[in-house]
């Protein structure tokens, strides 16, 4: 349904679940999938993005929602629940994108959501 470097809005948008816009990356399980986060944070060792690591339109002329804003990847391999869906596209990575997110978040190991904040604790302002 989603591809690699699609930016999606999650609909369970709490804090403790889909605040933040969610990256795809790819499938995990019937109803989960491997994604990243995106923040305006730079806290936790989260990375710089730059404007070129987005697409600003989609393939029709449209405006994306979800483009370059000081924007930080979090640095972290997460498993999105599709509990906190359905999930929207609002948005969409650039090659050179796509190509930063992979390399950034792929030698990780995979972790939930519950297990990154409680891992990254004291620095807990995602």
């Amino acid at each position: 349904m989603f591809q690699k470097g699609d930016i999606l809005e999650a609909t369970d948008r709490a804090v403790t679940a889909g605040r933040h816009y969610v990256l795809y990356l790819e499938g995990f399980s019937h109803d989960d999938f491997i994604g990243g986060m995106i923040t305006h944070s730079q806290i936790n060792g989260n990375l710089e993005m730059e404007s070129d690591h987005f697409e600003f339109f989609d393939g029709n002329g449209n405006a994306y929602q979800v483009v370059y804003d000081r924007t930080y990847l979090v640095h972290a391999k997460l498993i999105k629940p599709g509990i906190w869906g359905p999930y929207t596209k609002v948005g969409c990575l650039s090659a050179t994108g796509i190509a930063f997110f992979e390399n950034s978040i792929e030698p990780l190991a995979a972790e939930t959501f519950e297990d990154y904040c409680r891992r990254t604790i004291n620095n807990n302002n995602i």
